[in-house]
Order: C-alpha cells, then structure tokens, then sequence
C-alpha cells in the first residue's frame, strides 16, 4: 500500500463495513453524505452493492456516485478506489 493513502483509506479498507457510515468512505464528506442519505442510501454496505450492481466496473462507478452524489472527479476516484480496494481484500 502507498505511504500516500490517507488514514481514512486504511481505516476503511482494513476492516469489514459492518454498519460504517457513508461519510466514513474516502471521498465521501458530509455534503455528499447528505446528498446519497437524500436518495435513501445510509449506509457504506449500500454503496458496496451499488459497486457491485455494476459488475466492479470502476469507471461506471466513478460516474454514479458524480452524477448521484454530486462528487467531484478526485473524490469518486478517492471512493471507487477504496470501494475497490476493500473488495480485494473481503470478497
């Protein structure tokens, strides 16, 4: 792993989700939280299944998350990476 990883990726992408919060995803603050929570999505599982839907396919994902949560594209990398990443690990 990159000595370049924020805390926030580590801490994320070296457990299970369990009932992490979505702010708790890299990438993820609370505006943006706000915004998915303004769609029904709570949770960080939620946006794993999301990933999933779209067959780990990161650039559709990178997509989603801009045009469903508003992110910017440095912070639907900074989330599809980490999505990806604790699939690697946990799946």
């Amino acid at each position: 792993m990159s000595s370049t990883t924020s805390q926030k990726f580590r801490d994320f992408t070296g457990e299970p989700l369990k009932d992490k919060l979505l702010d708790e995803v890299p990438g993820i603050g609370p505006k943006l939280a706000s915004n998915l929570e303004g769609s029904g999505i709570t949770k960080a599982y939620e946006l794993l299944g999301i990933y999933l839907t779209l067959l780990k396919n990161k650039e559709y994902f990178e997509l989603w998350i801009r045009d469903n949560a508003g992110a910017n594209r440095h912070q639907a990398k900074q989330c599809a990476d980490a999505i990806d990443s604790f699939c690697s690990q946990f799946l």
